[in-house]
């Protein structure tokens, strides 16, 4: 991947749950205190913190972070998306907590820790401070983040192909009344129509105002190129075993034949290819959820 893509891959808007971020939150913010209070910079403006002072910057850390990460996310809450969230906008989030916490802390240094030391002094002391300290902080956040959003995905993923095997055994036992064996006629803009049978379906792909129904028949897989966009053709299938798991992808559940999960989020093997269909993350939960839907809806069939 180029640094643009890295950038604009997905990532974890912390733990998406208000008290298990304030637990993270005071995780981070003692940590704060044990680092300063194990670790002694030797740079020439450094004066030794009492434990009080320590807990002081500690709270600083607590309320900053709760403040943009908590408060801030309810006040704006389109600019927080976590269906959005992405690691530039994680990155830069991160270092506008460090500015915050740099200019309190050069504030309580100025005014009751180092009064008698220039305001230059206190800033550099200060933001020196936070550096060492919040690289660590910060190494340790992100890799925490990313392997939960990895062990999110990937338990997702187990579950889901459990349900996946469980709908094919299904349908092996019995046909479901939903006229999936039906012929199916996808209209296009130019008045073309195009005739198949749903079971064979594998996934449709959209480029801007075409689509290509790709499927299987006795004669292999197949292609055909419509002018017509994906959203008329998801209106037209209309049938439950028919996803639209990213804005280009239509995929046909029973030609899954496996799901793979790390920190980018869902891929979609299809069947007896080396095909792998792209899940969109504002999609993700919804179609892991889908398929759960049609399992349960077929073990009730």
């Amino acid at each position: 991947m180029s640094w643009r893509e890295n950038l604009n891959s997905p990532f974890p808007f912390y733990l998406n749950d208000d008290r298990k971020n304030i637990a993270f939150i005071s995780a981070i913010s003692l940590f704060v205190v044990f680092f300063l209070h194990v670790y002694h910079p030797q740079h020439r403006l450094h004066i030794e913190l009492t434990l009080p002072q320590k807990f002081l910057f500690g709270g600083v850390t607590f309320i900053i972070l709760f403040l943009n990460i908590v408060v801030l996310p309810k006040l704006y809450p389109k600019t927080f998306d976590p269906l959005n969230w992405t690691v530039k906008k994680y990155i830069l989030l991160t270092l506008f907590h460090c500015f915050l916490i740099g200019i309190i802390s050069t504030i309580i240094d100025e005014v009751y820790i180092r009064p008698n030391r220039t305001l230059w002094q206190n800033l550099v002391g200060a933001n020196t401070q936070v550096g060492q300290t919040g690289l660590i902080v910060i190494t340790i956040m992100t890799l925490f983040l990313r392997n939960k959003l990895l062990q999110q995905n990937l338990e997702s993923a187990i579950v889901a192909n459990t349900a996946l095997e469980k709908i094919k055994s299904l349908k092996k036992e019995a046909e479901v009344n939903d006229n999936s064996n039906a012929a199916l006629t996808i209209y296009s803009e130019t008045s073309e129509t195009f005739s198949f049978h749903l079971p064979h379906l594998l996934f449709v792909e959209a480029d801007d105002n075409y689509s290509t129904v790709v499927w299987r028949n006795e004669n292999g897989m197949q292609k055909k190129l419509l002018r017509v966009n994906l959203k008329s053709i998801e209106s037209q299938i209309n049938n439950n075993f028919a996803i639209r798991c990213h804005r280009s992808y239509i995929v046909n559940v029973n030609a899954i034949s496996n799901i793979t999960g790390n920190t980018n989020g869902y891929k979609l093997q299809i069947l007896d290819t080396d095909i792998t269909i792209p899940v969109s993350r504002p999609k993700g939960k919804e179609v892991i959820e889908k398929i759960h839907q049609l399992r349960n809806m077929m073990e009730l069939t």
